[in-house]
């Protein structure tokens, strides 16, 4: 469970997201306790909306060609046949 945390430092109060482990996520500064705790909150709340991510980042699903930088033959063939028949006027 995800933890929000308000504390005073100074002339302003900062809050902090912390995960379960208790690794800090996010955090900011607020000039009045209200508005820290609602920073706070809205943080988790955007978390919480947003879902889990995966650990491993995603690779894009990229076709053969786009891989190899080449097209293939088929592709080459109708690119080279003439629209229409070439005739002399």
């Amino acid at each position: 469970m995800m933890e929000v945390i308000v504390a005073k430092r100074r002339r302003s109060w900062e809050w902090r997201v912390h995960s379960q482990e208790g690794a800090l996520i996010m955090h900011g500064r607020e000039r009045t306790r209200p508005a820290a705790r609602y920073q706070g909150y809205r943080c988790l709340f955007m978390l919480l909306a947003i879902g889990p991510r995966p650990h491993e980042p995603r690779t894009p699903k990229l076709r053969n060609e786009q891989l190899t930088g080449r097209k293939g033959v088929s592709d080459l063939v109708q690119l080279q046949r003439p629209a229409r028949p070439f005739t002399l006027d």
